[in-house]
């Protein structure tokens, strides 16, 4: 069976046509370019903040942007979507100098809070929390689940869940926390 019956194709008799086409969309790129200003570095090329923000509920991405706008210098938010990445918003500055992106960064920090932080709500910030603080936490949930632990046991466990993903340790935790009393 011949799939080709003709395989004598003259490619470079053809060469001049693919050689303008080329040249045409590259001086178009160029053009492009240059039309809009230059190229549009991102964090990764320029520096900068950059955090990852997760809510309890759709994130209302234009109050963060207007709460974001006191920050000095250009600010992105921008929303994750799919990948089970619900909910979560990424918020951006661009680097000024060093120490003002120390300042941009608390100053993020400071406007999360304060917009949209509960401050005396008794949850632990598994992203800065040390392991004595997960053990402090742990404590007592264990103890009304009626679950006996040594002090050398409730430290491994902590340790366990330290050197873990934070996403498992934040789901396993929420489910000790959250469990009062209950049937173990």
């Amino acid at each position: 069976m011949e799939l080709f019956k003709n395989t004598n194709y003259d490619f470079l008799g053809k060469k001049w046509p693919f050689i303008i086409a080329s040249l045409v969309l590259t001086v178009a790129g160029f053009g492009s370019i240059a039309a809009k200003g230059g190229l549009k570095y991102g964090i990764d090329f320029k520096g900068g903040a950059l955090m990852s923000v997760k809510f309890d509920k759709a994130p209302p991405i234009e109050q963060i942007r207007k709460a974001m706008s006191e920050i000095k210098g250009e600010t992105s938010v921008n929303e994750f979507t799919g990948g089970g990445t619900g909910n979560e918003v990424e918020i951006g500055t661009e680097l000024q100098e060093e120490t003002q992106l120390n300042t941009n960064r608390q100053k993020m920090e400071e406007i999360l809070v304060k917009t949209f932080g509960q401050p005396n709500s008794g949850k632990l910030d598994f992203n800065n929390a040390s392991k004595q603080a997960l053990v402090e936490k742990l404590r007592d949930p264990l103890a009304r689940a009626n679950v006996a632990m040594s002090e050398q046991q409730l430290q491994q466990l902590a340790r366990t869940w330290w050197i873990t993903g934070t996403r498992v340790r934040r789901d396993w935790l929420r489910i000790l926390i959250d469990c009062h009393p209950c049937p173990a």
